[in-house]
């Protein structure tokens, strides 16, 4: 084998190679494109299922915190203080409905996360505290 043949042979191989790296750089692209867009159309499917439930969930809160207000007008003979304590947590109740309401997915994920930048170790607990209880509750079942 003569060595212009040796050359040859090496520049065709590293042209292969050439091809073949583009061609799956290409693929990479062409993949990576379409996980994004799924992605995207996931992550808009998900803040439409969440605005849709939203006014349900508002409504839902907005009737336990009537019933809780009921049951607070209703509390007799010395509950002055548990009654108070019942309309505080129903004006709570009113006050996330009316958040519910008035605010959409976006908006309530950028207060979540202003919330989380303000208050990281709180808001690290809190995800702690809830995933805890979530594992609880899991096991249980």
């Amino acid at each position: 084998m003569s060595h212009d043949t040796g050359l040859h042979v090496g520049e065709d191989l590293e042209n292969a190679v050439d091809e073949t790296a583009h061609e799956v750089s290409g693929k990479i692209d062409e993949v990576s494109s379409r996980i994004r867009e799924k992605g995207s159309e996931l992550g808009r499917k998900a803040v439409a299922s969440i605005d849709e439930r939203r006014v349900g969930v508002a409504e839902s809160l907005e009737g336990a915190a009537r019933g809780l207000h009921d049951k607070a007008d209703s509390i007799a003979g010395g509950g002055e203080r548990v009654s108070k304590a019942a309309h505080e947590v129903a004006d709570k109740v009113e006050n996330a409905s009316r958040y519910i309401r008035d605010k959409d997915a976006k908006d309530m994920l950028a207060d979540v996360e202003s919330m989380v930048r303000a208050h990281p170790t709180r808001s690290l607990l809190a995800v702690l505290a809830v995933g805890y209880l979530a594992g609880r509750a899991l096991r249980r079942d």
